[in-house]
């Protein structure tokens, strides 16, 4: 069967400020052991899938650097979007290219930024939804709660098939969804024909399907370059979730049973790192008293972080930037990056 994989490597990873910066995004730092993210993603592809069938997606400022880390790939597998418009963009972009390539081909959509602690187990889940996905279903894998997540959408399901998409819930609302037995965390991954998510965005996206047939049109002429860089910044800004899969029909999950997290703040990460008698993760020169449950990071090891009395503190520090902040408050530093912006410290983004 013809089976590939697309990376979406486009984030700006506003909420790992400042470690992550727009010149150098969360996929592109180690930030749950030694490797990048994104190379993590991909080598946990590598045992089901030749690496002429991985492709990575990033945004064309991070191209060399994503090409730089991902050697073990060929050159012309790191594709670049000439700007952001979100994922049904990129992945649509992606459908219209392979399908031109490879037609009947089916692909594996995958952020580049999620951890996974059983990579086996992901590629026993894989298989199963390439084979599912041959049927012409989509596929998305669901995740087992393992708590009330408010910063998580939710899948309402039955049997193997997804009822329909759950927006982030409030707290009350999460704590119904993982009593009830009915609801698995969307995971943001998918699986389907090329032709079939396709198909899906001319339905609902009508106007993002036209420009991609304009753009698929040009592939292997000497006008797509052009093409490209028109049609594209042309395309509506939506994601898959919102633009397709809460409206398609042929739904069908596979779970995500691998130890999924999807990393999405520093208190995150934070739980993939040692901790010390304290419950603090420190990756730093720290002198530390009557200091509980913080995560303390630093990129300078000449810099000391000295805490005293203090308790369930993000701290993070580079060598021209420093985050503090409550733990139960690290999802929401893209508010804090928003104001830095505002005071005209683009320099700091």
């Amino acid at each position: 069967m013809s089976y590939y994989a697309m990376v979406l490597a486009g984030g700006s990873g506003t909420r790992f400020w400042p470690m992550s910066r727009r010149h150098l995004p969360k996929q592109l730092l180690p930030l749950v052991g030694d490797q990048t993210m994104v190379r993590q993603t991909v080598e946990r592809l590598s045992p089901l899938l030749d690496p002429g069938r991985i492709y990575v997606v990033c945004g064309r400022e991070h191209k060399e650097l994503t090409a730089r880390e991902l050697a073990l790939l060929p050159a012309e597998n790191v594709i670049d979007e000439p700007m952001g418009r979100d994922t049904a963009a990129a992945i649509g972009l992606f459908a219209v290219f392979l399908e031109w390539k490879e037609p009947g081909a089916t692909f594996a959509a995958l952020p580049a930024d999620h951890h996974i602690t059983d990579p086996a187990g992901f590629q026993a889940a894989l298989r199963r939804a390439f084979e599912i996905a041959q049927q012409g279903a989509l596929v998305t894998f669901g995740v087992t709660p393992t708590r009330p997540a408010t910063g998580f959408g939710y899948l309402e399901i039955d049997g193997d098939r997804v009822v329909r998409f759950c927006e982030k819930p409030n707290a009350m609302r999460a704590q119904e969804f993982v009593a009830g037995g009915r609801h698995l965390w969307n995971s943001g991954m998918f699986v389907w024909k090329a032709a079939a998510i396709l198909h899906e965005i001319e339905t609902h996206l009508p106007a993002t399907f036209a420009g991609l047939k304009r753009i698929q049109a040009a592939l292997g002429t000497s006008a797509f370059p052009a093409v490209l860089l028109h049609e594209y910044g042309l395309l509506p800004r939506i994601s898959i979730d919102y633009g397709v899969m809460e409206k398609a029909s042929n739904v069908r999950v596979v779970r995500a049973d691998f130890g999924w997290d999807d990393v999405g703040s520093w208190t995150a990460a934070a739980k993939n790192r040692p901790i010390d008698a304290n419950g603090n993760v420190v990756e730093a020169l720290s002198a530390r008293v009557d200091t509980n449950n913080c995560v303390i990071i630093s990129s300078d090891d000449q810099h000391l972080l000295a805490t005293l009395g203090v308790e369930d503190l993000v701290v993070i520090h580079t060598k021209d930037a420093t985050l503090v902040c409550r733990k139960d408050r690290a999802e929401e530093v893209k508010k804090l990056v928003d104001e830095i912006g505002r005071q005209g410290l683009e320099r700091l983004l």
